[in-house]
């Protein structure tokens, strides 16, 4: 047997070991950690330069969510503060804009046209005929209309509406009594027809278009199908032939629940890689008017269904409108 002076040599060599081990493997750490610290910021650096180049405005991040850990991983309350500050800080200052629609009472259904040439291309030539789809019409054509009466080929969709499907407006507006998903489905579980986007391009003739308009205010017990159709037009590319953009984000609450969280860190990561592609949001309004009626408080603001959110629930309505600074190409589809 080894005598213990040897014993303890070899305890004092095994531990010299570990801590030499311990040491350099924080000093590595410490060292791939500044790396990646380094990698960001070039990367974050290149995409200004880029975004400068082609004459795209900067995105900043807000100082409000620095610090709130990585999206898509930090805790339900970070998540949810991440999206509340993006929503809040414009990306663009659109200087020639029409607030257009909505009930005359409290402009509910309402949405901003940004008619910059850049943008609306009937600046450009007043011949041009454009197009725009609105998912989502719940018995208020008032923003499909006034498109429609400023030279746009509009078609409407809302599957829940009593009115037959092909019906034509008198302003021009072409309603379909369908819904938008991500499955061509002719009859769900609430017998509803059910489209994917790209389907619907291709139906109604509109391959080799561009998107002018696309809207989307939809309810569902999910919140609402604009994730879904955000998720299309980048799984598709078809975020490339849409000009402007403007959405209803409804976002439901506990946030601390896991699909809820889930469906929260998609439409950040979605909204963020959109801002990738040249979509820069610069219009929101808050859309507390329900609730207003609903607690007989005209004065109710958006910041009151703030706190709850997380743990209790609630929701929360973006009115939301976005221009694209890097239109490539007309949509196309197989």
């Amino acid at each position: 047997m080894p005598n213990s002076k040897l014993l303890v040599f070899i305890g004092v060599g095994l531990t010299f070991v570990v801590f030499v081990i311990h040491h350099y493997s924080n000093v590595i750490s410490q060292q791939l950690n500044m790396v990646k610290e380094i990698a960001e910021t070039v990367e974050h650096e290149e995409k200004i330069v880029v975004a400068q180049l082609q004459h795209i405005p900067v995105i900043e991040q807000p100082e409000e969510s620095k610090g709130l850990g990585t999206p898509g991983e930090a805790t339900p309350q970070q998540e949810f503060e991440r999206l509340w500050n993006y929503i809040y800080k414009m990306q663009y200052k659109c200087t020639n804009s029409e607030y257009l629609g909505g009930r005359a009472i409290d402009r509910d259904g309402a949405y901003d046209l940004c008619k910059e040439p850049k943008f609306w291309e009937r600046a450009n030539d007043p011949n041009y005929k454009c197009l725009m789809y609105s998912f989502g019409v719940g018995n208020d054509f008032t923003f499909d209309d006034e498109v429609a009466k400023r030279g746009c080929e509009v078609h409407s969709f809302d599957p829940t509406m009593d009115l037959s499907d092909g019906h034509v407006r008198d302003s021009g507006v072409v309603f379909h009594k369908l819904g938008i998903s991500s499955e061509n489905i002719d009859k769900d579980a609430n017998g509803w027809k059910m489209r994917n986007f790209k389907t619907l391009i291709k139906e109604l003739g509109h391959n080799g278009r561009y998107m002018d308009y696309l809207k989307i205010d939809t309810d569902a017990p999910q919140g609402g199908f604009e994730d879904t159709l955000m998720q299309e037009l980048l799984d598709t590319g078809l975020y490339k032939c849409v000009r402007q953009y403007a959405q209803e984000i409804h976002l439901l609450g506990p946030i601390s629940n896991p699909d809820k969280l889930k469906r929260c860190r998609n439409i950040y990561r979605q909204l963020t890689t959109l801002n990738e592609h040249g979509w820069r949001l610069y219009n929101n309004t808050d859309n507390v008017r329900a609730t207003r009626i609903v607690q007989k408080n005209p004065n109710f603001q958006q910041i009151q269904n703030k706190a709850g959110m997380v743990n209790k629930g609630g929701a929360i309505l973006w009115e939301t409108a976005f221009v694209n600074f890097k239109v490539e190409s007309p949509c196309k589809v197989e």
